[in-house]
């Protein structure tokens, strides 16, 4: 979808994360921006560790995602739907550019 960020960011790191939202998504307008319109932001619980690894733990994300992508999670995801991100690390968040959703793992 918005490989346009990923191909600006390419010093940063691309992360793959598959998970539950826990928290509503918080749906808000920029004003007075050029960059940005919309932003919606939700915790995800990841998944546990792989079945071989030691680490059984899982860890509460925050993601965030900006104008078109923001408009597009915020009417179709909900509290414990599962979801696949594909992002990009930005200070203490996961930018997304690519979700999917509808997932049975």
């Amino acid at each position: 979808m918005y490989y346009d960020d990923l191909k600006t960011n390419t010093d940063i790191n691309i992360c793959f994360f598959s998970g539950k939202i826990v928290s509503e998504p918080n749906f808000k307008f920029f004003f007075n921006s050029k960059k940005y319109i919309s932003k919606v932001s939700f915790l995800l619980k990841t998944e546990n560790g792989f079945i071989s690894s030691k680490k059984e733990q899982n860890m509460l994300i925050k993601i965030v995602a900006y104008n078109e992508l923001a408009d597009f999670v915020y009417r179709k995801f909900n509290i414990n739907n599962k979801v696949i991100i594909i992002g990009y690390l930005k200070k203490d968040e996961i930018v997304i550019c690519e979700v999917y959703n509808n997932l049975e793992y």
